[in-house]
């Protein structure tokens, strides 16, 4: 049996508090889905929220001196969002699992949509663990780790992945 399901890449900064959160191993995958806990929920903001407090430039406002209000500051004056993560494939059936690369983000669903449509290749990461996406035809291969021969895959019809993305 083949799983999709979005995932976010949680990175939580030291000494957190200024709300209740999950305590996850470090650049571990949150299953984004209709049973978080709140407490999962508070983490996924968290990871979100951290991924776009970045120092203002260009035309954004100056940061707030508040600390919670400064934490939120990319959030509310970023036209697009970036949060660490991607679509997990996990084919449960040979125990194969395609995760998130080091350049996939949250905010590229999109992209799944064009390659499915017709693109021929996606790339997810570089060096040393690099995810592709790959159509040949009617089929979808996702390789785990294009840098290596002999990687494992997970292969679906384009017909199956779009039921299931």
């Amino acid at each position: 049996m083949i799983v999709m399901q979005p995932v976010l890449e949680i990175n939580i900064p030291e000494g957190f508090d200024l709300w209740p959160i999950s305590r996850i191993e470090p650049l571990a995958f949150l299953p984004l889905n209709c049973e978080l806990s709140p407490a999962e929920v508070g983490t996924a903001m968290m990871r979100i929220i951290g991924c776009n407090d970045i120092d203002p430039h260009g035309d954004r406002p100056p940061r707030p001196t508040d600390p919670v209000e400064s934490f939120l500051h990319g959030l509310l004056t970023f036209d697009h969002l970036y949060a660490a993560g991607g679509l997990r494939v996990a084919d449960h059936s040979t125990g194969v699992t395609f995760q998130p690369g080091c350049c996939d983000g949250l905010e590229d669903w999109r992209d799944w949509h064009v390659f499915v449509d017709g693109g021929s290749l996606l790339e997810f990461g570089h060096e040393p663990v690099s995810p592709i996406a790959e159509r040949f035809g009617d089929t979808v291969r996702l390789t785990v780790n294009a840098e290596q021969s002999d990687s494992p895959v997970i292969e679906l019809s384009v017909t199956e992945f779009r039921h299931r993305a």
